[in-house]
């Protein structure tokens, strides 16, 4: 990313924390998300192409090691496939959402 975007997105995210009413706050701050998501979908379908391009006689592990990904991953961004899910972005833990600490305790040993 360009440091002028990254500072325009700044900018921006700054200007719309300080919209005092919080309903005119939530819908700018979703039409300011919409724009992002369009943007993101435009980046998506550029790097789909290039990939495409690549992939012209190359195999798909070629196409991976030219673009530092693996060769399964390179053939998901050509079909438009979202990776796998990270570890960090995984499932919270049953009763995280409620606030319920994890039960650290161990069991009693019979």
């Amino acid at each position: 990313m360009t440091e002028a975007l990254t500072s325009a997105i700044e900018s921006e995210a700054g200007r719309l924390a300080g919209i005092t009413d919080p309903v005119e706050r939530f819908h700018a701050v979703r039409e300011f998300r919409q724009k992002l998501a369009r943007g993101d979908r435009s980046g998506k379908e550029l790097e789909q192409a290039v990939v495409s391009e690549l992939k012209e006689g190359r195999p798909w592990r070629e196409v991976g090691e030219l673009l530092g990904v693996s060769g399964s991953r390179a053939e998901q961004i050509a079909k438009g496939r979202g990776p796998l899910r990270h570890a960090a972005e995984s499932t919270p833990r049953a009763g995280a959402a409620e606030g319920h600490a994890p039960d650290t305790s161990t069991p009693e040993q019979p």
